[in-house]
């Protein structure tokens, strides 16, 4: 999943669309997108297992070049949670 100049999709499009859409492919489409983003929830409520996240970890290791710290809780946060922890992997270090 990378774009046009070999950077990966996120650039092009707003990060928490791509997590919901990417989370949902990790859970082989036992939650939708559209319900991710509409959730108010974690993401464990919503029935996705350690599997999918293991799968999201890794999709989203290997597309944005970044490294998850596996805390144990990452599942258990909603949406806009995960989208702020992976911001901040995206982020460039201060003072850089």
């Amino acid at each position: 999943m990378t774009g046009s100049e070999g950077g990966p999709v996120v650039t092009q499009r707003p990060l928490r669309e791509w997590l919901a859409r990417t989370i949902a492919q990790c859970c082989d489409g036992a939650v939708s997108a559209e319900e991710i983003l509409a959730a108010d929830c974690p993401l464990a409520a919503m029935g996705l297992d350690s599997l999918a996240l293991v799968r999201f970890i890794d999709v989203v290791e290997s597309e944005l070049d970044v490294l998850v710290e596996l805390d144990g809780d990452l599942w258990m946060r909603d949406l806009d949670s995960i989208a702020g922890y992976v911001g901040g992997l995206l982020a460039p270090p201060a003072g850089g």
